[in-house]
């Protein structure tokens, strides 16, 4: 935007408020206001006292504002604090230039948020700089202690921040304690995921490893470019060394993520394994997504790889997705290749739908099993039904009839469909939605071919019995009349009742039925077993507390299913705890009991619980022991697992939930 040609100036005095307003050509305009305002002629330049400027989206006060036209670009000092948006700043010094679009301050604080922090992280810079949607902090330090004296920090000689994505530091030193703990050559965190980059070494010991160590060194060749190098080492079972390379690149739409990993476990032979996954946007029509994965055990002829990946063009009234897949397995010498390519066009009123399917099945040195399948279809809705003509066909390609065809292949010559869309039933709270199929069919891998007409209709709803009752029902009932005289029905339906006893109580109870009757000449014609089964369910709810309990009975086979009982309370997330127990009513005796517990022992100190107990052995299973220690913004905790017969450390930021230290353990 230009502002060397204004238009005008428009001073009001309104006490010792001043309000001046640079237009251009384009109608955008800066906005300032302040105690005392002088405008320069000569070198168009504006000057506002304790003033605020409004440009765009972007608000800014200062004791200070000088505005340079024609240089487009603004200097303000003292007490300066910029907002855009719902984000800002605070700095002693900025220089911004709407011409290039990039700021400059100097003494700046700030706060980041982001879906992978919770709440909020502080910042302070001695010089910082944004451009490009990229921000850049020289001499900076970053904590999310909200004290003037935080207990923990992080100085960086650079941090590079990438909103809502990631910030990258550079020569950073951990305090915390009242010391330096630790310094890295580079580090970066997540702002959109919840994974992230490991910061220190992993060491410990337990049972089952001996000693162990893990190594991890992050790098970053740019700026949508970066990984972590991982080499670890158990004493008892051997070592490991991993790459795992990110690429997000927002401007070319482009994401991906690729691992690999060389396992080297003692008296085995050493396995190589990889996996990747690429995704990439062409422009507004053309999508691209795709992944692999790939293992072998080094000097074996076990070499599995398997890839797949999906290509979407979408325009007005075309849309066209192809998607393909394909494996090999050097141990059983195959390998699969399938692709299908569907697309779906608008003709005006009518839709043309066309999908093709080719599949490959090689057995190396043996044979090859070609096959292509496609389907076209017609469609059109009109006012309350939908109708959909489909033609199908199959081609064995490779042409010798390969008895173990893995294709089971029905050939609709033609279909015709007509469904009516679902509407609600008369004044009531139920809908229904009925359907016709009428066609020839010649299912492949029995030989069957004849004519088969299928009605259908849905019924569901949920009423109010009375005051607290309710009554939802859902019923699917499909009758078939095939050519050669035969004809079956298929049902199934279920009732739920439900009852508020009172404010607290709550009853449930549910009957579900499924059945058929008559035959059908074709395999694909799946049938619903029959089955017919009661469940009960009582719920009792007051303030924290909660008790719930649920079984069955099968009628069809006379076996109860198993009840379960819970009981929890649960104040806040450090506060609860939850028992559930099992009991085997066919066999009158209780199958476990599970415990989970969080609870507080002091203001400072937590400890957590959770484990199982097996009635019948008499042994606890899983049982796993936390005492942590809440150190104001961030936490540590003792760690005891008695399945592993180990303990560890973990400590953590909690402004970065799950990601912790830990020293110790598996």
């Amino acid at each position: 935007m230009s502002l060397t040609r204004w238009f005008g100036v428009a001073v009001t005095v309104l006490g010792i408020l001043a309000l001046c307003r640079f237009a251009s050509s384009s109608e955008k305009a800066i906005e300032l206001e302040g105690e005392r305002l002088v405008y320069f002629l000569k070198d168009e330049e504006v000057l506002v006292v304790s003033g605020k400027l409004t440009y765009e989206d972007i608000t800014l006060t200062a004791s200070e504002i000088r505005v340079f036209l024609r240089d487009e670009r603004l200097e303000a000092r003292g007490n300066v604090r910029v907002t855009r948006k719902d984000e800002g700043f605070t700095a002693e010094e900025v220089v911004y230039s709407w011409k290039e679009d990039w700021w400059r301050s100097k003494k700046v604080s700030s706060e980041i948020t982001g879906k992978g922090i919770e709440g909020k992280l502080f910042f302070r810079g001695e010089v910082v700089e944004e451009k490009d949607d990229t921000m850049t902090i020289e001499r900076a330090r970053l904590t999310s202690c909200d004290l003037p004296e935080p207990h923990y920090y992080i100085e960086a000689r650079r941090i590079v921040i990438y909103p809502n994505k990631k910030v990258v530091l550079y020569h950073l030193s951990y305090f915390d304690f009242g010391r330096r703990l630790f310094s890295l050559p580079s580090y970066a965190f997540f702002l959109n995921q919840k994974e992230q980059l490991p910061l220190l070494p992993m060491v410990g010991y337990s049972r089952s490893t001996g000693y162990y160590l893990t190594y991890y060194h992050n790098y970053f060749p740019n700026d949508t470019s970066f990984g972590t190098v991982e080499l670890s080492f158990w004493e008892k079972i051997g070592w490991k060394l991993s790459i795992t390379h990110y690429i997000d690149n927002e401007k070319e739409n482009e994401k991906g993520k690729i691992s690999i990993e060389y396992l080297d476990r003692k008296g085995t032979p050493p396995k190589v394994t990889a996996k990747g996954e690429y995704s990439r946007k062409f422009g507004k029509t053309l999508d691209l997504s795709s992944n692999f994965s790939y293992a072998q055990t080094m000097g074996e002829n076990d070499a599995i790889l398997s890839a797949q990946a999906l290509l979407t063009y979408t325009e007005k009234r075309l849309q066209s997705k192809l998607t393909a897949n394909y494996t090999e397995n050097s141990l059983q010498e195959s390998s699969t290749l399938s692709a299908t390519w569907v697309t779906s066009y608008d003709l005006g009123g009518v839709t043309a739908k066309t999908q093709v399917v080719f599949r490959e099945d090689a057995r190396f040195g043996a044979y090859t099993d070609e096959d292509l399948q496609y389907e076209i279809a017609l469609q059109k809705a009109a006012g309350v039904y939908t109708y959909t003509l489909r033609y199908t066909g199959h081609e064995d390609l490779e042409g010798d009839v390969y008895t173990g065809d893995f294709v089971r292949f029905v050939r609709k010559i033609p279909e015709l469909e007509v469904v009516r869309k679902k509407e609600r039933l008369g004044k009531s709270d139920f809908t229904w939605q009925a359907g016709v199929l009428l066609g020839h069919y010649a299912e492949e891998d029995t030989g069957v071919m004849d004519e088969r007409l299928h009605l259908f209709l849905d019924l569901e709803g949920k009423s109010a019995l009375a005051k607290d009752t309710t009554l939802a029902s859902k019923l699917r009932f499909e009758q078939n009349f095939y050519g050669n005289g035969f004809a079956r029905y298929v049902f199934s339906g279920s009732l739920a009742f439900e009852k508020q006893l009172s404010e607290a109580f709550r009853l449930s109870l549910s009957y579900n039925r499924a059945g058929y009757a008559g035959a059908t000449p074709f395999r694909f014609d799946y049938t619903t077993p029959r089955t017919e089964f009661l469940g009960l369910g009582v719920v009792y709810e007051e303030g924290p507390w909660s008790v719930r309990f649920e079984s069955g009975y099968d009628t069809l086979s006379g076996v109860f299913s198993e009840g379960v009982l819970k009981v929890s309370y649960e104040e806040s997330a450090a506060k609860s705890f939850e028992v559930r127990g099992s009991y085997d009513f066919n066999e009158g005796t209780f199958t476990g009991v599970v415990v989970e517990l969080a609870w507080p022992l002091s203001r400072e100190w937590h400890v957590g619980l959770s484990g199982g107990w097996d009635p019948v052995s008499g042994e606890l299973e899983a049982l796993r022991v936390r005492l942590t220690r809440d150190l104001h913004c961030r936490e540590i905790s003792l760690f005891y697992d008695r399945s592993q017969d180990t303990f560890w450390v973990e400590y953590g930021i909690k402004a970065f939930p799950g990601q912790t230290v830990k020293i110790g353990g598996e």
